[in-house]
């Protein structure tokens, strides 16, 4: 159904159509109320009600008129739409009518077309089919004069022509072979498959006459053009094989019968026979084949699958008696032979990385040799063996330079030995070899450790300590070397990294035991009965250029910081524990003995810091400034951190020395200050320090009895503890008996370059301020 047309603006029946008036009467609005209504209407109690029902008696018949104007003007329209919807239903009526009419004309105008070239379909059919019909009568003419043709030709041998009437017979013979089935055809292509044959034969006999016969010099240029016939017939394989095994006759008979050519020691021969037998062919043979063909190439593959058999069975054969050296002469040979063979016809291929050269020659004879190459692994074991034999009979004497000959001479063969079996194998062998090389140079870092002086020495030569600065520096750089990503070498690292550690432990001993005389002469340093503090002592002195002298020494020898610093940490901690020591075999020290030592203290970390300072430059160029002193590197913080600690151990042992043993409280109070607050004091170091005192058993008891019951009470939290604080910091500022000079607090250390060692004011003289 057609709907009703929906009026637009400006068409008469919108115009036609009564408006809606718009009102503002109370009564029109949604929201109307009637309470305020009737107030509006009825202003006053006293309002008539005739007026008002009067407007809304005329407001009726005003809204009667208007509903029946708009109900007669719907029905008008209603009318007039249904007229319109029956005109539009006759029009699509008589539209599909039309349409009707024209798809029947379509149809038969088709037929009509269809049979007016019924007959010519048929003509251009059977046109195609006649055309057809010639061509193969033409082809098979042409097939039949093509193979009478080539009869002739073959038997003048004017191949050049036979290649290319062949070339045109095969595609002729391939066109016919769908129809097979026709017998006149079907002789025609057996006339064909026996024509190949005949000239396959025909050619090869050619050749045979010209590389058998002695005739090759004037067949030269027929054998040329017969290889176009041979690319035609692609029988070019079977031609190339023909050659090889042809030019590889005599090299058969000759080295496969006789022994004494066959064996290792003279396989360099068979690489020059085939040095003349490639020049040969490049002379006189070369320009008979198309480059294409590679015959050269071919020629040389044969010749070493041949020579790789013949040797595996030479192998076989001697094994038992097998010369090494023979092999691995019979080896380099090998591989030099592949290398230029490889070189000569090296294959480049294109990748995203650029052109690409690889060769197929590469191992392709000396491959036979891999499974005999534990042969060579023993031969190299014990070549080893001998060498190390040699490393643990020489001297220190013997090593003259900053690193030993022998890991130099040692690490030279390694590389000599691992590129000649990279050459001869990547695999198994080559692994193997690397962990014999692991074993030998685990070996060789026991026989190292070996040479260290032993610690039990009473004095160091010059040479011993010159080896122990060499086995800082040795194998350490070597060792990082990579042999190959697949082999670990992380057992054999760790195992220098020891002897490594054990040098510079032995270095710092043989450094500390230098400066034994200055020991000697402080240990013969009255300390129980100095009157006055002075400069550094003597002793001292000697310390500092004892030290400065063995540094300057080992810094010729060791040049990498990383061991210096090592060496620097390692000495200065076992110094100071020295240092720490001998203060102990100084008894008995008096106040002012232990105030020079502290000094001494500060002295000796003075040294110590120089040291490091002149260790820590990358070299002894740079660690010169421009007028040629020393440059004040700063050490480093380990380094510092290392010297803080020992210094302050000394320092606490000192301080408790300096307080007077009178009264009691005073010294029991600094020793819990400065050991029993750390943990690390008790009765017994309390006892030791009397004794380095020179106090007797009965002047000690007091004090130790007092330090018992201090540490009793603190247990007991009595207290005696939490006044330490106090009473040690007033008995840490008190005088003490036949002190000549003040006696230090307990105070934190200051900053470096001011003397932490006495607490107070002094001048440089050490008098009271």
């Amino acid at each position: 159904m057609i709907a009703s047309p929906v009026p637009t603006p400006g068409s008469p029946a919108l115009e036609a159509q009564p408006q809606i008036p718009q009102h503002s009467d109370p009564l029109d609005s949604p929201d109307f109320d009637p309470s305020q209504y009737i107030a509006l209407v009825f202003p006053s109690s006293t309002s008539s009600s005739e007026p008002v029902l009067a407007r809304l008696k005329e407001k009726l018949r005003d809204m009667d008129y208007d509903i029946t104007r708009r109900v007669n003007f719907q029905a008008e329209q209603s009318g007039q739409a249904k007229s319109e919807f029956e005109e539009c239903k006759d029009c699509i009526s008589a539209l599909f009518e039309k349409i009707r009419r024209i798809r029947e004309k379509a149809a038969a105008s088709e037929q009509l077309v269809h049979d007016i070239t019924r007959e010519i379909t048929a003509l251009d059919q059977a046109k195609k089919n006649l055309m057809l019909s010639i061509a193969t009568v033409k082809k098979l003419q042409m097939l039949a004069a093509s193979l009478d043709h080539m009869k002739s030709i073959m038997s003048r041998k004017q191949y050049l022509d036979v290649a290319q009437l062949f070339e045109v017979i095969i595609k002729l013979s391939a066109y016919f072979r769908a129809f097979q089935n026709v017998a006149q055809i079907a002789v025609l292509l057996e006339r064909v498959v026996q024509l190949r044959i005949d000239l396959k034969r025909q050619i090869f006999s050619d050749f045979d006459d010209g590389f058998i016969g002695g005739a090759l010099k004037s067949m030269v240029p027929q054998l040329s053009d017969a290889c176009f016939v041979i690319q035609v017939l692609d029988v070019q394989p079977e031609l190339i094989n023909w050659y090889c095994d042809t030019q590889l006759k005599d090299y058969r008979a000759v080295f496969r019968q006789n022994s004494e050519v066959g064996s290792l020691d003279a396989v360099n021969r068979r690489y020059a026979w085939l040095k003349r037998l490639l020049k040969l062919h490049d002379d006189e043979h070369a320009q008979i084949f198309p480059p294409h063909w590679k015959v050269a190439e071919n020629l040389c593959e044969r010749f070493c699958a041949d020579t790789k058999k013949d040797i595996s069975d030479v192998l076989v054969q001697t094994e038992a008696a097998i010369d090494v050296k023979v092999m691995l002469t019979a080896i380099q040979q090998t591989v030099d032979f592949e290398s230029k063979v490889g070189g000569r016809f090296m294959a480049k291929t294109q990748s995203e990385d650029g052109v690409i050269e690889t060769s197929k020659f590469k191992g392709i004879i000396s491959c036979c040799f891999e499974p005999y190459l534990r042969l060579y692994i023993n031969y190299e074991d014990k070549n080893l063996s001998s060498m190390m034999e040699a490393y643990r009979s020489s001297s220190a004497a013997e090593e003259e330079e900053a690193v030993f000959t022998s890991s130099t001479d040692l690490f030279l063969y390694y590389r000599q030995t691992l590129v000649q079996c990279s050459k001869l194998s990547t695999n198994k062998p080559f692994l193997e070899l690397c962990r014999m090389f692991g074993k030998w140079l685990k070996i060789y870092s026991e026989a190292l450790a070996g040479k260290l002086p032993r610690e039990d020495k009473k004095s160091y030569s010059e040479e011993e300590l010159k080896l122990a600065c060499l086995l800082e520096e040795k194998l350490i750089e070597k060792i990082d070397e990579k042999f190959k990503s697949n082999v670990s070498f992380a057992q054999e690292i760790e195992s220098f990294m020891n002897v490594a550690g054990l040098a510079i432990k032995s270095l710092a001993n043989m450094v500390e035991m230098n400066a034994d005389p200055a020991f000697t002469v402080m240990l013969k340093r009255p300390w129980g009965t100095m009157d006055s503090v002075g400069d550094q002592s003597e002793y001292i002195s000697l310390i500092s250029t004892s030290v400065m002298n063995s540094v300057a020494f080992i810094r010729h020898y060791i040049t990498a910081p990383k061991y210096l610093r090592i060496f620097c940490d390692k000495f200065s901690e076992s110094f100071l524990n020295k240092f720490y020591s001998s203060i102990f075999r100084c008894k008995p020290i008096s106040e002012v003995g232990a105030e020079q030592l502290l000094l001494d203290t500060h002295s000796l970390k003075t040294v110590l810091i120089q040291m490091s300072s002149t260790t820590s430059a990358p070299d002894r160029q740079a660690s010169l400034s421009p007028t040629g002193t020393p440059d004040k590197t700063p050490p480093p913080p380990a380094f510092l951190k290392i010297l803080a600690r020992g210094v302050q151990k000394i320092e606490q042992l000192l301080k408790v020395v300096l307080r007077s043993h009178e009264p009691a409280a005073g010294i029991v109070e600094t020793y819990i200050l400065l050991f029993a607050a750390d943990g690390g004091g008790d009765s017994t170091m309390l006892q030791k320090i009397l004794d380095l005192k020179g106090l007797k058993r009965g002047e000690q008891a007091p004090i130790l009895e007092l330090y018992q019951s201090r540490v009793a009470g603190a247990k007991d939290g009595s207290g005696g503890s939490g006044t330490s604080t106090g009473a040690g910091a007033g008995a840490a500022t008190g005088g003490g008996g036949g002190a000549s000079i003040g006696t230090p607090a307990v105070t934190a250390s200051p900053a470096p370059g001011k003397s932490s060692l006495i607490g107070g004011k002094f001048k440089f003289g050490w008098k009271r301020e």
